[in-house]
């Protein structure tokens, strides 16, 4: 029982661009995961296996601040677009999960994998990294 060698899961987490928006308990944070943990809608990917370092720098080049990351098991990373009412991700194993069938957010991501399907799924080493100055301090922005 819990012994030092046994695996322990690990918790699920999320990762959003949106933070400084959110209250200082993550309350914003906190719903968007429980939306995706907890009574999801899910679908299947229409295209072919997820390439995850790809979808990833593709998503992260929209320059969207409602971008999110998320661990919600151990070992499966999913990316995607949240708000605080919202939330939509792709798993790395090609399961779309939304907090609804008509999810704004759903909407989002939809529109960024057809984006990236419509790129041909560009590899990380086609864009090229450029920090550019903003009224906070720095940005990185990739392009092609």
């Amino acid at each position: 029982m819990g012994g030092l060698g046994e695996p322990r899961p690990r918790p699920s987490r999320i990762s959003i661009a949106w933070r400084g928006d959110d209250d200082h308990l993550h309350t914003g944070a906190r719903n968007a995961l429980d939306r995706l943990l907890k009574d999801a809608h899910t679908e299947p990917y229409a295209g072919t296996e997820i390439d995850l370092p790809s979808w990833r720098t593709f998503a992260a080049t929209r320059g969207d601040h409602r971008l999110t990351m998320a661990g919600l098991s151990p070992d499966l990373w999913a990316i995607g677009h949240t708000t605080t009412t919202t939330a939509a991700v792709i798993q790395q194993d090609g399961t779309i999960l939304a907090d609804a069938p008509d999810s704004p957010s759903l909407t989002v991501l939809r529109e960024w994998l057809q984006q990236w399907e419509e790129a041909g799924r560009p590899a990380p080493a086609t864009y090229t990294p450029t920090l550019t100055r903003t009224g906070d301090g720095w940005d990185l922005r990739l392009s092609r």
